[in-house]
């Protein structure tokens, strides 16, 4: 129970933060650093008390941080009065030096006056930044100090419950504490018949009466009306489930602890209630919230008999089992925290207090190990619907569950061995630790589920509220789910994190600690001569969003008003709109750097500690970015123009701050470095004159009059709509041959993109026209058969004749040599 007290503590130190920030603000920053001075003096006189428990050192804690806060507010205040008294006397100027023509008595005046008012401020700065380091320094002590308490307090040796001795004392002194309970409810009697009368008689009846209220037909008709508002308001999704469970557990958990804080009011009220025993009493009205706590997790976790609204997966025969393990542990401990505040309140003896506090931790282990244990076998030999085996969890346990699981079970581990060596009140804690640890996680985790559940499902664009939502703003649906994302996850950061300070405030570690960690970026820290702040951050981003909205506001105008008033071409626009953007970014860029305290000579420096890496690794895009300039500066292309680079052509679309998008005339992009366009040879189609050009070679027969084939041309080609009378078409005799002759007709058309439908049309068309007028155009002639055949014959008798030119004469034998004789070749 201290942590959630402790809790309490650190959640009102947090609002008296801001409440004395807020305060400190509307003073005088000198007044605060003075007032920060007297604070910190008695805070470090409280110190030089040894003495000082855990609470008044986390009293003390709680007031430093104000203080460090308003500091902090003070110097920030006081920083703009020094900039302008430095700009002040730079102003003025330095002293003449020797030589120089004396300055006038009132300038000196004045020059000392501001340089007197400078320095006031600058060393109110320097004072408020020295109080500033010392009240952190004594923050750190105060810290050291209570985790030295709570280590001396754990590591105390005692005696070990399994010392026989330990139980003899108790036996021994059992009739001398109860004797002290005697005394405690003689004490409580005596107190109760003094202030017996009716009017004291009817507050406890009507205390009495509505803690029964609150504890049956309240509770219930709570949960009920809650469930039934939740399935009425909520779409049908996983927020349904989550945020019932939700309002299960706060309806359980307020029900058992408004009843018994009615009866402890009730009590207090009539003067029932004897003074040492109020912390007892204030203990039962937090058992009773922790029970009530205990139950409405298990019911909004497991939904016993609810499958369908079960935020775990187990099946029912496994919820059956472990269902009242939850409250039998929350039992075990709650009761163990009554004792030790009753052997508190009747001062019992020192053995009693030790074997009480050393049983109810071997208690409180035994039942968290198995109710784990049970939870485990649960888990592995439960089954289904309809008794069929449940199936096996796929990839084995989460490493985050395995973990907690270890942790634990260490943790009882050492409980059990610190009370056999006589270490119970470590022990004690962490026995006491485990269930709190365990009891934070499962809050943060129904939290957690339910803070997804709520912004996933609330602006998802399937939810009535999140396409309302989108069309009020003009949000593409992705977009809000993605905003819808980020929201949730930052949410259940905050929650990991006020779970991390529940956790650790048993643990000496306090909100200050926390918060104080969590201010760090908030407000700041030096690197490197620059004050880099989450604040400062923020708000440089904002002023990124800002320009860059601001800038494509500008380009929307020049796209959609200004420029199409003007004569400008489609390409000479898309540059200028381009250029408004990059100037607009690079702008709103050294804006937010200058906002940040990056100065131009940091920045100089910077970029000459990168030139290297520029140098080698970005050259090639630092060499588009610069030709991509050249192209928007130049315009030797620009966006519509019909471009041939390499073996690709296609229409310029796009000239970005790295290259150039080209669609293909088959539809598909070519991506082209603007580089390459600097660099290499590119064909413009359309650069220049938009006038397109159209040639067609004509093959007529020699024997048509040239004369009649200009004619026919000139007129077919002026006869097209799509051909200019300016410059008007012409035929040229490009060359002469025996059969046909070679002519060339050229025409203009508006467009370099109609030539090609131009020529096909004039095609067709002349093709038309000579037909028409009987004239052949030339070509490959047909063959002629009876010239065939001639000349097949002439080259036969040709071969005849070469044949009998080469065929040699025969021989005589009779001219043959005398004695000569036919001689057979030798045989090889």
């Amino acid at each position: 129970m201290r942590s959630l007290s402790g809790l309490i503590r650190a959640l009102l130190a947090v609002i008296a933060l801001f409440a004395a920030v807020a305060a400190f603000a509307q003073e005088d920053p000198g007044a605060v650093i003075d007032k920060a001075r007297a604070e910190l003096d008695r805070i470090e006189g409280r110190l030089q008390d040894a003495n000082l428990g855990d609470a008044e050192l986390g009293d003390l804690r709680s007031r430093v941080d104000p203080m460090t806060e308003s500091l902090e507010a003070a110097i920030a205040a006081l920083q703009p009065q020094l900039t302008a008294a430095d700009a002040r006397v730079a102003q003025i100027g330095p002293k003449p030096k020797d030589g120089d023509p004396a300055e006038s008595p009132e300038t000196a005046k004045e020059r000392d006056a501001q340089t007197a008012a400078r320095q006031k401020v600058d060393e109110a700065i320097k004072r408020g930044g020295l109080i500033k380091v010392e009240a952190q320094q004594v923050g750190d002590q105060i810290t050291q100090r209570r985790r030295a308490l709570l280590a001396g307090r754990l590591f105390v040796p005692s005696r070990s419950i399994a010392d026989p001795t330990l139980w003899t004392d108790v036996a021994n002194e059992t009739p001398r504490d109860l004797r002290s309970v005697g005394a405690l409810w003689d004490e409580f009697r005596g107190r109760v018949s003094s202030n017996l009368d009716k009017t004291d008689i009817g507050t406890m009846a009507a205390a009495l009466a509505a803690a029964l209220l609150l504890l049956f037909p309240v509770r219930r008709w709570t949960a009920n009306f809650g469930e039934r508002l939740v399935a009425r308001q909520s779409p049908k999704s996983r927020l349904r489930r989550s945020a019932t469970a939700l309002f299960r557990l706060v309806a359980t958990t307020l029900a058992p602890l408004l009843a018994a804080l009615c009866v402890y009011l009730a009590l207090k009220n009539v003067g029932w209630l004897p003074p040492r025993a109020e912390p007892l009493a204030l203990t039962m009205v937090r058992a009773s919230g922790f029970l009530g706590f205990a139950h409405g997790m298990m019911k909004a976790l497991l939904a016993p008999g609810r499958p369908s609204w079960r935020l775990v997966e187990l099946s029912d025969e496994a919820v059956d089992v472990i269902k009242l393990q939850p409250l039998i542990v929350a039992m075990v401990f709650v009761t163990g925290r009554i004792v030790e505040m009753f052997n508190q309140a009747i001062v019992a003896s020192l053995s009693a207090s030790i074997a009480a506090a050393g049983l109810f931790a071997l208690l409180n282990a035994g039942t968290f190990a198995l109710a784990i244990r049970r939870l485990r076998a649960a888990q592995l030999h439960g089954t289904g619907e309809a008794g069929a085996p449940a199936p096996a969890q796929e990839g084995g346990v989460h490493p985050l569950l395995f973990a907690y699981r270890f942790v634990i079970l260490a943790a009882i581990t050492v409980v059990l061995i610190a009370l056999v060596v006589g270490y119970v009140p470590l022990a004690q804690f962490l026995a006491n630790q485990v269930i709190w640890v365990t009891a934070v996680l499962w809050l943060a985790y129904l939290l957690m589920r339910v803070v997804d559940d709520f912004f996933t499902t609330a602006l998802s664009s399937e939810s009535r509220f999140g396409r309302s939502f989108g069309e009020g703003l003009g949000v593409r649906p992705d977009t809000l789910e993605q905003v819808g994302v980020l929201l949730s996850g930052l949410i259940r950061l905050v929650i990991l994190a006020i779970a991390a300070l529940m956790i650790g405030l048993p643990w000496g570690f306090g909100s200050n600690d926390l918060f104080g960690w969590l201010r760090m970026p908030a407000s700041g820290f030096e690197l490197g001569g620059i004050s880099i702040s989450l604040t400062g951050i923020l708000t440089s981003i904002g002023l990124v969003l800002v320009g860059f909205a601001l800038t494509r506001g500008a380009q929307r105008w020049l796209d959609r008003d200004l420029l199409p008033k003007t004569r400008m071409d489609e390409g000479l626009k898309t540059s200028v709109t381009t250029g408004v953007g990059y100037l607009g970014t690079i702008a709103v860029v050294m804006l937010s750097l200058a906002y940040l305290g990056f100065s131009l000579d940091r920045l100089a420096i910077v970029a000459g500690a990168l030139s290297v890496g520029i140098g080698f690794g970005l050259q090639a895009v630092i060499s588009n970015f610069v030709c991509g300039i050249i192209l928007l500066a130049e315009r030797p292309i620009k966006s519509g123009d019909w471009v041939v680079i390499g073996s690709d052509q296609g229409n310029v679309r796009r000239i970005s701050v790295r290259s150039t998008e080209i669609e293909l005339f088959d539809r598909s992009t070519l991506i082209v470095p603007n580089s390459d366009f600097i660099t290499k040879s590119v064909k413009n189609v359309t650069h220049g004159a938009p006038n397109g050009r159209v040639q067609i070679e004509l093959s007529v027969s020699s024997a048509v009059d040239p004369t009649e084939v200009k004619r026919i041309a000139i007129e077919t080609a002026k006869s097209h709509s799509s051909v200019l009378a300016f410059p008007e078409p012409q035929l040229f005799f490009t060359a002469l041959g025996k059969s046909d002759n070679t002519f060339m007709l050229y025409c203009n058309v508006p467009s370099p993109r109609q030539a090609a439908s131009v020529r096909s049309d004039l095609n067709f068309a002349l093709t038309k026209a000579f037909a028409a007028a009987g004239v052949a155009l030339a070509g490959p002639a047909a063959p002629d058969m009876a010239l065939a055949v001639e000349r097949v014959a002439e080259a036969l008798g040709g071969f005849d004749r070469v044949r009998e030119l080469t065929q040699p004469e025969p021989h005589d034998a009779s001219d043959a040599p005398p004695g000569a004789a036919f001689e057979p070749a030798p045989a090889r």
